[in-house]
């Protein structure tokens, strides 16, 4: 059986149980694109190790398609579509992920000017749109993929609640947002957004190209990077560990912190709140958003100083 068919039935068999799969199924597609119109039988070890490698240096992107291609050669050996998996045995080591990028208010503010340059005569409102996504990233703390998936229904602004449906392992939750925060958005909307094309509706999603379809988060990225490069937010250590959208929740989980201490509040009794805001289970899932900046040491500094010597 041709491996693109055994590919889509994989597909249909898993959403048929309930599953999004989307980035799963956008990996499995080109993979199945990258080896040729060929039974699933005959796909050889070597192209599998090189579609899972790539050409670069290895990266986490090596081993989410690995976990994809292992999931989906159980279900192709259970089926009897071949006899033998071709999968590598192990993987070259993954270099661990640098820290995230703690952006400062200046950094902050500099993007947000930055997003001009996105700004064209085919795409007027690409700029606005993009600053409108950096404040709802930092504002809420949203997932960059949870952001992506928001439909015009999802953001109620007169009710300053955002609905996310598409959260990780499919929970979902409602998230308010604050006054200015809401002003933004809604400008962004009603200004811009609600001008272009909306196929499905107040389903359509928040964030669109002049299609009307939603932004795709390669597409995305690529932007940020072109708007950090133009505010100077930069770091040593080469492009794998420069600043990403997803470090703006590490910086909201931060500054609230440090907004807590500043303000005198009892953070160990917040910390669940934080959790339930970001979408964790517990707050185990928060700490790795938490780190010990200069800042937040400072203000655990003086908050002890004033227990020490009050």
């Amino acid at each position: 059986m041709k491996l693109a068919a055994v590919v889509e039935n994989y597909i249909g068999f898993k959403r048929a149980l309930g599953m999004r799969l989307r980035s799963e199924a956008a990996a499995l597609r080109s993979f199945s694109r990258t080896m040729g119109s060929i039974d699933v039988a005959e796909v050889k070890p070597g192209a599998v190790r090189a579609f899972i490698v790539g050409r670069g240096p290895v990266t986490a992107s090596s081993k989410q398609y690995f976990s994809v291609l292992s999931s989906f050669y159980r279900y192709v050996l259970g089926r009897g579509f071949a006899n033998t998996s071709p999968l590598p045995a192990t993987l070259p080591r993954i270099p661990p992920p640098g820290p995230p990028y703690i952006y400062t208010h200046n950094d902050l503010k500099r993007l947000l000017a930055a997003t001009a340059i996105l700004q064209t005569p085919q795409s007027p409102w690409r700029g606005q749109a993009f600053r409108a996504l950096l404040l709802l990233l930092y504002g809420t703390g949203l997932r960059i993929g949870e952001a992506l998936s928001l439909t015009l229904r999802d953001v109620d602004l007169d009710n300053r609640v955002i609905t996310v449906r598409s959260g990780k392992f499919f929970k979902q939750r409602l998230v308010p947002c604050g006054p200015q925060l809401r002003r933004e958005l809604a400008e962004y909307a009603n200004v811009r957004r609600r001008r272009q094309p909306l196929p499905a509706g107040d389903g359509s999603s928040f964030f669109a190209n002049s299609l009307g379809t939603r932004w795709d988060l390669a597409g995305t990225q690529k932007f940020f990077r072109q708007v950090c490069i133009e505010a100077g937010v930069v770091r040593n250590g080469g492009p794998r560990h420069q600043p990403r959208l997803h470090d703006l929740r590490h910086t909201a989980a931060q500054h609230r912190i440090e907004a807590w201490y500043q303000e005198g509040k009892d953070v160990q009794r917040l910390l669940p709140k934080l959790a339930t805001y970001l979408g964790h289970r517990d707050i185990d899932g928060t700490q790795r958003y938490l780190h010990m900046t200069p800042e937040l040491l400072r203000e655990a500094s003086q908050r002890f100083e004033r227990y020490a010597q009050p």
